[in-house]
């Protein structure tokens, strides 16, 4: 896919050479009180290789990077809902996870933001189901910021005629 410019980020594929960035936020991640609410990640530096290799083989893993020094500073998501529901169509789901010495600073509202609107304008999808844990306040806080509605339990979605109507209404 083609890079996504914002005010401070770019998001674009991952390459192969991304991970010894991605290392970082990873173990940065994993020392976290909300890594327990997800699947563990690897840690050596040979899984994180791999995963970033086989990020970088499509266009669902999208690595954040400052725009003024190219660092990586996150990864986001779009991979396809395998489980959603087929009488509402196909969905995306929204992952992200963010080096924990940049969060407070607005970089996961602005790449999720710009993620969004590519998946709606550029890709012409329909909606997205995403989940987080109730105890991941700030995550939960993040979906709330995008237009994410509560589903019930811990699922959330976004339809794009709803973030179109967000967008057009802001000033």
């Amino acid at each position: 896919m083609e890079a996504i410019e914002t005010e401070r980020l770019t998001l674009r594929n991952f390459c192969p050479e991304d991970w010894r960035d991605l290392h970082e936020i990873i173990v940065g991640y994993q020392a976290t009180e909300y890594a327990q609410y997800d699947d563990p990640w690897p840690t050596g530096e040979d899984g994180i290789q791999k995963i970033t290799a086989w990020f970088a083989g499509g266009d669902s893993y999208l690595a954040v990077c400052l725009r003024d020094t190219g660092k990586v500073i996150g990864l986001i998501a779009l991979d396809e809902r395998s489980e959603s529901d087929e009488s509402d169509g196909p969905a995306r789901n929204l992952g992200y996870i963010f080096d924990p010495r940049c969060h407070g600073q607005g970089y996961a509202t602005e790449a999720c933001r710009a993620a969004i609107t590519y998946v709606f304008e550029a890709l012409g999808e329909a909606r997205f189901v995403t989940g987080t844990h109730d105890a991941n306040l700030p995550s939960r806080r993040l979906l709330a910021r995008l237009g994410f509605r509560a589903l019930g339990g811990s699922q959330y979605v976004l339809e794009r005629e709803a973030w179109l109507a967000q967008r057009d209404a802001a000033p």
